[in-house]
C-alpha cells in the first residue's frame, strides 16, 4: 500500500494545483493560532510544541492501526500524505524566478531568490535551496512515510513547521527543536544524498558523502547540499541566472524517482510491508 499512496500522490501533486484544503500549512496555522500569542513569546520552558507534535501523531497511529488491511486505511493514508507532501509556495516562487529570468529581470530574481532564504548570497544560492525545499516537502516526507506510515508524514511535517514557527517568533525553546529536528533527519538526508551520488556523478560526490556519513558535527542541510553540488555539475554561465536551479531542479526529481524505485523494489522483495 506504501508504494501505491506514494504514486498517487506525487502523480496528483504534478498534474494538479492543491486547493489550500489539501495544503498541510493550512491546518497547521490552524494550530497556531489555537496557541495564544503569549505561548509562542514566553520565555519559559513549558514544551507545548512538543504535545502538539505528538497529541496528532498518536491520534494518526491509532486510527491507521484500525483500520489497518483494508481499503479504508489506503484512503486515509493517501490522504494524509497528500496533505503533507509539496510546498506550493516554493514552486510559484520557483516559476516566477523563471519568468522574471526569461524577461531578463535580474532585480525580480534576486528578490525570489531572497524568498528562500540566504539572501546575502542572492541569486547564486537559489538553486541549492530549491533543493533543500525538494528535501523538506518530498523527500524526508516519502522516507518516513515509507518507515512509519501516515504518522511518520505527519511527525516530520509537524515537528518541521514548528521548528520554524518558534524561530520566527525567536523563542528559547527553538533550539530543543532544532535537536529534534536534527534528530528526524539523521537517516532521511543521508539516504537522500546517497540518491544523488547514485543519479549523479558518483566519483565525484561519494568522498564528500563518506566523509559525513558518521559525522555528528554535519548539520543537515549542508550535508545535502555539499554532496548535491558535486553531484552535478554546473557550468557557469553570467547570462543565463536559470542554469544552476534548473540543473539542480533535475537531479532532485532524479533523486525522488530513484526514491521510489528503490521503495518499489523492497516492497517487492517483501522488506516494505
Amino acid at each position: 500500500m506504501t508504494i501505491i499512496s506514494l504514486l498517487l500522490v506525487l502523480l496528483v501533486e504534478r498534474v494538479t494545483t492543491k486547493s489550500q484544503y489539501w495544503q498541510f500549512e493550512f491546518y497547521f496555522n490552524k494550530l497556531v493560532k489555537a496557541f495564544k500569542k503569549e505561548d509562542l513569546e514566553e520565555s519559559s520552558k513549558s514544551y507545548w510544541w512538543l504535545g502538539s507534535i505528538i497529541l496528532p501523531v498518536f491520534v494518526v497511529y491509532i486510527l491507521v492501526q484500525q483500520l489497518a488491511g483494508g481499503l479504508i486505511e489506503l484512503v486515509a493514508s493517501t490522504a494524509i500524505l497528500m496533505v503533507c507532501v509539496g510546498c506550493p509556495a516554493v514552486r510559484a516562487t520557483y516559476k516566477c524566478f523563471l519568468q522574471a529570468a526569461n524577461r531578463g529581470d535580474i532585480e525580480a530574481c534576486s528578490l525570489y531568490a531572497e524568498q528562500l532564504g540566504n539572501s546575502d548570497e542572492g541569486i547564486e544560492s537559489f538553486g541549492r535551496n530549491l533543493v533543500w525545499q525538494n528535501y523538506l516537502h518530498y523527500a524526508a516526507v516519502i522516507l518516513w512515510f515509507t518507515a512509519l506510515g501516515a504518522a511518520g508524514a505527519l511527525l516530520y511535517v509537524l515537528s518541521r513547521e514548528m521548528n520554524k514557527q518558534l524561530k520566527l517568533n525567536s523563542h528559547p525553546e527553538a533550539i530543543d527543536a532544532d535537536k529534534l529536528l536534527y534528530v528526524l533527519d539523521w537517516v532521511p538526508v543521508r539516504i537522500t544524498a546517497l540518491g544523488f551520488l547514485l543519479v549523479g556523478h558518483f566519483s565525484r560526490a561519494f568522498p564528500i558523502w563518506f566523509g559525513y556519513l558518521l559525522d555528528p558535527q554535519i548539520d543537515a542541510k549542508s550535508l545535502l547540499l555539499n554532496v548535491a553540488k558535486q553531484a552535478e555539475e554546473i557550468e557557469p554561465d553570467e547570462k543565463d541566472c536559470t542554469e544552476e536551479p534548473c540543473t539542480l531542479v533535475r537531479l532532485a526529481k532524479r533523486n525522488v524517482m530513484f526514491i521510489l524505485v528503490a521503495i518499489a523494489l523492497l516492497t517487492l522483495s517483501g522488506w516494505i510491508n
